[in-house]
């Protein structure tokens, strides 16, 4: 019997925290700019190159996934303008990569039915880190949420299918709380839109303080059964990824250029549809 079409999967996944097979979303976005042959700044403040070119990665790769966002510093670069609009005082698209992101998750919602839509975001722990603050202040974390929220809530509410939040780095043991008590609106958000949610985590100690409805992916072989599997952000070392996982994704942007990260793609798919 044919796979269900990845955005079927996505609700399937959204619902029961589970798809058969696997999606596969490892965080390539940058790649794309290489085909619209751009800079890769220019290309990300286009929204209509941007959305040509992930479209074009997706039919280059065959995945299942086009990643409108990668989990890279967008967040952190639009936090003044996403905290006024967490404010009530402004639009989360008024930062021109923001806008030109959403733009383009709106307009692939409509023209890639082919495809689930990812946004990957750094988690609150990630962003505090990135703005220099520290990942263990209760307060800190807070207000990242709140500048993570306004950010999801317009990509969700432009047709995204799937939210990850990613912690590239092992979260702080004091912050367990604060950091629980963060990601949990965004996971909600993400279930209210009916779109999947999932945290991926470098260190899979933070899986036991994973908010409830979230697919908790975590670096191979450390990954459980019915989890998602947290790929290194090198294709070059890719395993296979095991039979029952239910999401494959990256700790980060993918490095590495078009040629390599399609070949390697390529086997993770062609893994995924043989398990």
């Amino acid at each position: 019997m044919p796979a269900l079409a990845a955005r079927s999967r996505a609700r399937l996944l959204a619902r029961h925290g589970r798809a058969s097979p696997a999606l596969v979303c490892p965080l390539v976005l940058a790649q794309a700019a290489e085909i619209e042959a751009l800079p890769v700044q220019q290309f990300l403040t286009d929204a209509t190159k941007l959305a040509n070119g992930l479209r074009a990665l997706h039919t280059a790769f065959g995945n299942d996934v086009i990643v409108t966002a990668s989990a890279d510093d967008l967040a952190a670069a639009a936090a003044g303008d996403l905290a006024a609009a967490a404010a009530g005082a402004g639009s989360a698209a008024a930062h021109p990569r923001v806008a030109a992101a959403v733009e383009a998750t709106r307009r692939l919602a409509v023209t890639a039915d082919d495809a689930a839509l990812a946004v990957a975001l750094c988690g609150p722990a990630g962003l505090a880190a990135q703005l220099g603050h520290s990942p263990a202040d209760h307060t800190v974390l807070e207000t990242c949420s709140a500048v993570l929220l306004a950010l999801a809530k317009a990509f969700l509410e432009a047709g995204a299918n799937l939210l990850l939040l990613v912690e590239a780095e092992p979260l702080p043991a004091a912050s367990a709380d604060g950091w629980r008590s963060a990601v949990t609106p965004l996971v909600n958000v993400a279930r209210f839109h009916q779109a999947a949610a999932a945290v991926v985590l470098a260190d899979p100690a933070g899986a036991a303080i994973a908010p409830r409805g979230a697919v908790v992916c975590l670096p191979p072989p450390q990954a459980g059964p019915g989890q998602g599997i947290a790929l290194s952000t090198d294709p070059a070392a890719w395993p296979a990824p095991s039979a029952d996982a239910a999401l494959v994704t990256s700790l980060g942007p993918v490095h590495g250029g078009f040629a390599e990260c399609r070949a390697a793609i390529g086997m993770l798919t062609a893994a995924v549809a043989e398990a």
